[in-house]
């Protein structure tokens, strides 16, 4: 169990997918190394299905120390540096279809493999004219900005030896009625001085963000028609164009990084060499080459020893663009990992014969209650343990079944108690007050559960397709906005009813690309997992669901009616909004001859992210909570976090809405710090389960980790316990409000689905931290 648990939270052991230190990822905002990056930032990922580049959010970023070996894949340019079982994403043979696989399996092949280098840009069009576009190309490639003064910026172009250049750049200069003067001047050759006057050089700057030569982030948003318009004219300044290829020259470190950005956004497979200085240059030049080769082969595959940082993130499709040594590269990243603990062996399986090695043995799982048990405990022991530095482990994240037959004062569980006192770790999931059993649902990551009753309506029963089930994907809708858009109750539902007919369209497509990809063998584990549901159904993933989920009905709340969701008549209005999407569902459903649900968005990132857009198109019209600079959404029917309740308060406004949806919610139970008796935790989670119709949830203590003295109770902003002059050199900053040396510890809680570092949070996330008000428990 120590090394399971070890595997999951250390990459190096089971293949999460890690990256070394040097390697970059590309972001709409740029290059971004382990430094740069936070949970809850989007990131550019390569869609496997159809070989397109989307931006998916970073639900987890793992970094750590590492010293051992690591694989080296090169060829001609390429020179990559990935951890042991990394998945490498690779194009299948003759074929043009990408998968996953893991680097062992790859060294079996006898022939090099091909991986894709390049991606079709989604980017739909960023709101700048053409002209814009080139005009920026000139002053980044030809131009300067003055340091001092008035920071005027200055175009240099030969008008005898490139005339068509010089007119270029003179009709945009003038399409913008920008004022400017020319002035020939001589070096190595003759070249005129188009300098602007400081009001026309104040609009250059307003559209860098800069008084200096700095690439502007919003290029990295660029569409690929875009992408390719500013680079072709950047070629004109400081480039060239050869048959297969073009070139472009730079010694700015921050504008070649810029740049290869940008290419990526282009569809160009680019590599950079450097030029040491030489002759009557000064400066490092680099050679930044493009092509139009989708694809590289990997020529040679090494073991090296490796001592330094490595790093990995999740994002949704598990893929990242990546950038090492000057060379572009789409790879793997890493996988998330949920697990579902029976205290007793389930109805489903308890008769079954135990396969062992290929054999059928005559045991039944149901004979092995006490290994159970041994199971559950081993865990909780070392899950409450934690690393050496009494962090708790981040996976994997454990639900465990509340059932009507429950043994509550049995010993053997104590342990699961004290684990769920101290550091909140499990979910639990209600099957005492309800009618449904573990037989019925399935538990597919922290927060998704899913119905599996509505398989029985297919025939057949769940026998032989019993675990084969799971969600096809989950589209969030935003309902603030909805809410600030609708002028009256009909037009919200005709507009929800809109935004849900989109949601249902884009799960249709999905379905039937994966469903193809299947047939044609680009899934072969999950073609062999599901070959009995092909068979009785003649589609691979007809138990598997489509999922429409919700975020922001607080929000949507308050721009509607003016009233949080605590308020009777906007607790009615939401119960309505949710009964019409399941009614909604129920006829896609029907429609389509698919299963789909309705579920609670867990919405790490989109809480933040689609507040923020929605202040940027709307303004303080629209409410949000948080503030004008950090806004977030509510998540799912929430309570906003600032209000204060008691624990009872909170069970019983959320019980009327939980149980409405149909693909999976939770509630989370805040608590300011751990209840110090594993008897009142167990008391606490059996008056749950009795007594409300909660399918899942969790009480989630905040506790501190100090790097010296380790686990800490409740949130503390420095270390109250003594320590050594040697620890304070080690570990201590000066706070500068006290005026002393402290040791800050990291501050955990639940970012929705898992425990991390406040610290490591994306900002909306911080800000409802630091709104939060714990709820009040009573014995």
């Amino acid at each position: 169990m120590q090394e399971f648990i070890f595997n999951l939270n250390v990459p190096t052991r089971v293949g999460f997918q890690c990256l070394s230190e040097d390697t970059e990822i590309l972001t709409p905002s740029g290059w971004k190394g382990y430094n740069d990056l936070k949970e809850g930032d989007e990131i550019y990922t390569f869609n496997l299905n159809d070989g397109s580049l989307e931006k998916k959010e970073v639900n987890y970023i793992f970094v750590k120390e590492y010293n051992g070996y690591m694989y080296n894949l090169k060829n001609r340019s390429q020179n990559q540096l990935i951890s042991p079982r990394h998945r490498v994403v690779r194009k299948v043979f003759n074929s043009d279809k990408y998968q996953l696989e893991p680097i062992e399996k790859i060294l079996e092949f006898s022939s090099p493999i091909s991986i894709p280098v390049i991606g079709e840009n989604s980017n739909t069009d960023f709101p700048i004219n053409d002209q814009q576009l080139e005009l920026l190309a000139w002053i980044l490639s030809e131009g300067t900005i003055e340091k001092n003064g008035s920071h005027r910026v200055s175009i240099y172009q030969s008008a005898t030896a490139h005339p068509e250049n010089y007119e270029e750049i003179i009709n945009l200069l003038d399409d913008f009625n920008f004022d400017y003067t020319t002035r020939n001047q001589t070096g190595l050759g003759t070249c005129t001085n188009i300098r602007l006057s400081p009001t026309s050089s104040k609009t250059i700057h307003e559209l860098l963000n800069a008084k200096s030569k700095k690439i502007p982030s919003f290029l990295f948003n660029l569409s690929k028609r875009q992408a390719r318009l500013f680079l072709s004219t950047y070629i004109k300044g400081d480039g060239w164009q050869e048959k297969s290829r073009k070139r472009i020259t730079v010694t700015d470190p921050e504008i070649l990084q810029g740049l290869s950005a940008i290419a990526v956004l282009a569809g160009y497979n680019f590599n950079v060499k450097e030029r040491k200085i030489s002759g009557i240059s000064k400066k490092v030049q680099y050679i930044i080459t493009l092509t139009e080769t989708e694809t590289d082969y990997i020529q040679e595959i090494n073991v090296v020893d490796y001592k330094g940082v490595i790093w990995s993130v999740h994002t949704d499709n598990e893929t990242v663009v990546a950038k090492r040594n000057g060379q572009v590269f789409i790879t793997g990243n890493t996988p998330f990992t949920n697990l579902t603990f029976d205290i007793v062996p389930p109805n489903n399986l308890k008769n079954k014969n135990i396969v062992y090695a290929g054999q059928k043995l005559n045991a039944t799982y149901g004979d092995f209650t006490e290994e159970m048990s041994m199971i559950n405990q081993a865990f909780a022991e070392l899950m409450m343990e934690g690393d050496r530095k009494g962090r708790i482990f981040t996976f994997p994240i454990p639900t465990y079944n509340i059932t009507k037959d429950f043994d509550w004062e049995r010993q053997d569980l104590e342990k699961i108690w004290e684990m769920t006192a101290k550091y909140g770790v499990p979910y639990f999931a209600n099957f005492v007050n309800s009618d449904m059993n573990p037989d019925d649902a399935r538990s597919m990551c922290c927060r998704l559960m899913l119905d599996k009753r509505e398989l029985k309506k297919r025939g057949g029963g769940l026998f032989g397709a019993d675990p084969l089930t799971g969600s096809i994907g989950v589209v969030t809708i935003n309902m603030p906005r909805i809410a600030y858009i609708s002028r009256n109750e009909d037009d919200f539902f005709s507009n929800l009813k809109n935004a849900m007919e989109l949601a249902k369209t884009s799960l249709e497509i999905k379905r039937k690309v994966i469903e193809n990809f299947t047939d044609r063998g680009l899934y072969p584990y999950s073609r062999y997992y599901l070959n009995n549901v092909k068979r009785d159904f003649d589609r691979y993933w007809a138990n598997h669901f489509s999922t429409i989920g919700l975020i922001g009905m607080n929000e949507a709340s308050l721009n509607f009616l003016g009233k949080t969701i605590g308020d009777p008549e906007a607790k009615n209005w939401v119960i309505k909004v949710i009964t019409f999407m399941r009614d909604i569902i129920r006829d896609f459903q029907e429609e389509t001859g698919n299963l789909f649900n309705l579920e609670a968005t867990p919405a790490e990132g989109a809480s933040y992210r689609l507040a923020k857009k929605d202040r940027e198109q709307f303004g303080d019209r629209i409410i949000t909570s948080g503030d004008g600079e950090v806004p977030y959404y509510t998540n799912s029917v929430h309570l906003p976090v600032y209000e204060e309740h008691d624990i009872y308060e909170v069970l019983e406004h959320q019980d009327d809405l939980q149980t409405l949806f149909t693909g999976g919610t939770v509630v989370h139970l805040f608590l300011g710090e751990a209840i110090h008796d594993f008897r009142m935790c167990r008391e606490l989670v059996k008056k749950i389960v009795s007594n409300y119709r909660l399918p899942y949830f969790t009480l989630t203590p905040t506790f501190s980790i100090c790097p010296v003295h380790g686990y800490l109770d409740g949130k503390h902003s420095f270390c109250p316990k003594p320590h050594t002059e040697t620890e304070l050199v080690n570990y201590g900053i000066k706070d500068e409000e006290i005026g002393e040396v402290i040791i800050r510890p990291e501050v955990y809680s639940r970012i929705v689905g898992y425990f991390r570092p406040v610290e490591n949070w994306n900002k909306g996330k911080k800000k409802e931290f630091s709104q939060r008000s714990n709820l009040k428990v009573f014995a």
